[in-house]
């Protein structure tokens, strides 16, 4: 009997660690990868590259979501509903962040309202459709930025005093993981956050920055994530897994 292909959804997958992640997937046959991009151009032109990628066996497609726009999100759930009747896997990819000299308060905003609430919102949309799976996998896109154990210990790599936006978007973005984890387990669901670790993506927009800091390539980032998606790391669940292994809450 032939395996049945996963279908996957990944939020913010036209670049970056998304569209990293979406041709690690697409290596292997058993996936098709939805590629959720908030500009449906951007979206098709990032699938058609993805395809077109020599190794590709797995198959893909895209769709328009606006995280930050509810009629967008529930569009994207209504469409992926009617074509498939169920989603295997979700991966709240989508995200921001906003360089600021100190912390701001329309900076913290925006980046929420992305990292944040476009991860509960799409989440929520996407449950039903969840629940139609023998699958049932929920990955949250977070960071080791995000720890606050990291944040307060003076000999960790990631006590740094900047990006306080960013990294209280992911430290929530790692408690909304356990607590999905927490609501959702018995009823057969795996939930994990993913750490791509840093990486030379346009998160910042100063590519050269990154690289001078040692960042990894997206393409390193985006094995870690799909290490989580494909089941790796299914003895972990309910945890941030970092490039090192289990990232401290």
């Amino acid at each position: 009997m032939a395996t049945e292909v996963k279908l996957v959804l990944i939020t913010g997958a036209n670049q970056g660690i998304g569209f990293e992640t979406a041709k690690e997937l697409l290596l292997s046959d058993i996936y098709h990868v939805i590629v959720g991009s908030r500009d449906p151009v951007k979206g098709e032109e990032a699938a058609k590259t993805l395809q077109a990628t020599p190794g590709i066996k797995g198959s893909v497609s895209s769709i328009q979501i606006d995280v930050t726009d509810d009629k967008s999100v529930d569009s994207a759930a209504a469409q992926i509903g009617s074509q498939y009747g169920r989603l295997d896997i979700l991966v709240n990819n989508a995200g921001i962040n906003i360089l600021t000299k100190s912390p701001d308060r329309e900076a913290l905003c925006k980046i929420l309202d992305v990292n944040v609430v476009g991860s509960l919102s799409t989440t929520e949309a996407f449950l039903d459709l969840l629940r139609k799976s023998s699958e049932k996998r929920l990955v949250f896109v977070s960071s080791s930025m995000g720890s606050i154990a990291h944040a307060a210990d003076p000999t960790s790599i990631y006590y740094r005093p900047q990006g306080t936006e960013y990294r209280t978007s992911k430290a929530a973005v790692n408690m909304m993981m356990v607590m999905y984890m927490a609501r959702l387990k018995d009823e057969g669901f795996k939930v994990f956050a993913a750490d791509p670790g840093l990486c030379a993506t346009n998160l910042i927009g100063d590519l050269q920055s990154l690289r001078q800091r040692n960042a990894a390539e997206p393409a390193d980032g985006g094995q870690r994530v799909a290490a989580v998606v494909k089941g790796e790391k299914d003895a972990d669940a309910g945890k941030v897994l970092g490039v090192y292994g289990v990232c401290p809450f």
